[in-house]
């Protein structure tokens, strides 16, 4: 590393300068394209890893049981595996009318049917946007429900997403 004299009055347009990082130096399509190879490298690791992992779990783990799975390797090392399996409920309709065909079992399956599900609230965006338009069209309500709504909601950003789409071939 270079250690520069402090720069004169002046010097402006002749003083060297040292990019605080060394991606400054590359152009953008040289950028992209390290970022795209670095994403195309994470993509077919990730891909790699899966596949070798389920492989490794079926072959040592022949008659797993969903939770924590343990085999001894042996000198104190354990290998574990946690089986999970995903449970997702039908669309809400179909949810309810089970529910209900449940609680027509009798006691038990009332009983049943008002713990086997929980409800959980999801915040609907496109609501929360035409609130947005309409407060900047000047609608007093709009203004009121947001100030109201924004007590129960948290906004932070996301991490963002990057993508280089190819152009379509043309057909011939």
């Amino acid at each position: 590393m270079v250690d520069w004299p402090t720069k004169p009055p002046g010097a402006d347009v002749l003083w060297p300068t040292i990019p605080s990082n060394p991606l400054d130096s590359m152009n953008e399509d040289q950028l992209l394209l390290l970022w795209q190879d670095k994403k195309n490298a994470i993509e077919r690791a990730k891909v790699e890893e899966m596949d070798l992992r389920k492989y490794i779990v079926k072959r040592e783990f022949p008659k797993p049981t969903e939770g924590m799975n343990n085999k001894d390797l042996g000198n104190g090392y354990v290998l574990k595996a946690a089986i999970k399996y995903n449970y997702n409920l039908a669309d809400n309709d179909t949810v309810e009318n089970t529910l209900e065909k449940l609680s027509k079992l009798g006691n038990a399956g009332s009983a049943i049917a008002d713990r086997l599900v929980s409800w959980k609230p999801s915040f609907l965006l496109q609501e929360y946007r035409t609130l947005q338009e309409d407060k900047e069209k000047g609608s007093q309500f709009a203004v009121q429900a947001l100030d109201v709504i924004n007590q129960m909601l948290t906004i932070t950003e996301g991490a963002p997403t990057l993508e280089i789409k190819a152009p379509k071939d043309k057909k011939r």
